[in-house]
């Protein structure tokens, strides 16, 4: 999650300075103030800065000699956060009065908040419906468990079943699970290939449902 925002800007003497930050409490080690300064070098440009105790985005504004800094959680991905750069870089080239470029410094800020916000509940609802479909999976094998140990579907049925709750099943899976001669199961599964009901992956020796 992004912890704060700031502006550099150049001092003959000092070099990069710190223009505007927030929040106010921002914590910026003069070391990176510097690194980041040259590494931009009056040139406009993004720079992702990936430290042990740092992690950044930044962006040069040639017109105001400015360098837009916006300060990322230590899991962030920059990349994700370019277009806000952006999007501050150009407010700042309308902007004259200070007050006013610290205001949108906190707004912009905010902005990148609800960013993280929506990549954060974009990637909490992917994982939600992984593991619902992952326990919809054991779920299905262990009604399916629970049907082969019954013992009351024949062969054909047990193949057609497993085959249509996994994508690709292999000889080895069949045998874990169906337990009859060798003879017959293969008798079974060859007509249904025959029949075109099965097909056959020749490539990865496994079989699937022609649906």
């Amino acid at each position: 999650m992004p912890k704060g925002i700031f502006l550099i800007r150049w001092d003959d003497v000092e070099g990069g300075i710190i223009y505007l930050k927030y929040p106010e409490d921002l914590e910026i080690p003069n070391p990176v103030v510097q690194q980041i300064t040259i590494s931009h070098n009056f040139t406009e440009s993004y720079i992702i800065s990936e430290e042990k105790n740092w992690n950044s985005v930044s962006y040069y504004n040639e017109n105001k000699e400015i360098i837009i800094v916006l300060v990322l959680g230590k899991y962030d991905d920059g990349n994700d956060y370019l277009e806000i750069v952006e999007k501050f870089n150009q407010e700042i080239d309308k902007v004259t009065e200070e007050q006013k470029l610290k205001e949108n410094l906190e707004t912009m800020f905010h902005i990148s908040l609800d960013a993280f916000r929506t990549t954060d509940e974009v990637i909490t609802k992917l994982s939600n419906e992984v593991a619902y479909l992952k326990t919809r999976e054991y779920d299905f094998d262990v009604k399916f468990d629970f049907i082969t140990k019954s013992n009351q579907l024949s062969v054909k049925s047990k193949i057609l079943f497993l085959l249509a709750i996994k994508d690709f099943v292999s000889i080895k899976d069949f045998e874990q699970v169906i337990k009859t001669s060798k003879r017959w199961f293969f008798s079974v599964l060859e007509t249904l290939v025959k029949n075109e009901v099965v097909g056959y992956d020749a490539k990865n020796d496994t079989y699937f449902l022609r649906v």
